[in-house]
């Protein structure tokens, strides 16, 4: 829920930086959010018993589930003031699934 009320937050909100425009705070926040985001996803399904589906498919599921979660929150600021698509932020969103991934294998698989 926090990760949709900071993505549809207008964008005369967000702080401003002097970054390059790809490592903005924005994108850096995307990425971020994201990387907690399925770290927790894989954490969670793969630790629980009651439906083995999703311990056994931990890693795609959390992964798509992330993924189509960013593309919603994405296509949802559409409609919200100042704000909108962003293919920069898609591509963070997803280099951060993947980045909460590969720290969870780092973690938890070696």
């Amino acid at each position: 829920m926090l990760i949709l009320l900071l993505g549809l937050t207008p964008g005369e909100s967000m702080p401003i930086t002097n970054v390059w425009d790809f490592l903005s705070f924005d994108k850096i926040a995307h990425f971020f959010v994201f990387a907690v985001l399925v770290f927790l996803f894989i954490l969670g399904f793969s630790k629980q018993y009651t439906f083995l589906f999703f311990r056994y498919y931990a890693v795609p599921l959390a992964i798509g589930i992330s993924i189509l979660y960013g593309l919603i929150i994405e296509i949802g600021q559409t409609f919200i003031p100042e704000r909108g698509l962003e293919p920069l932020d898609i591509l963070a969103n997803t280099i951060g699934v993947f980045a909460g991934w590969f720290a969870f294998y780092m973690i938890y698989k070696i």
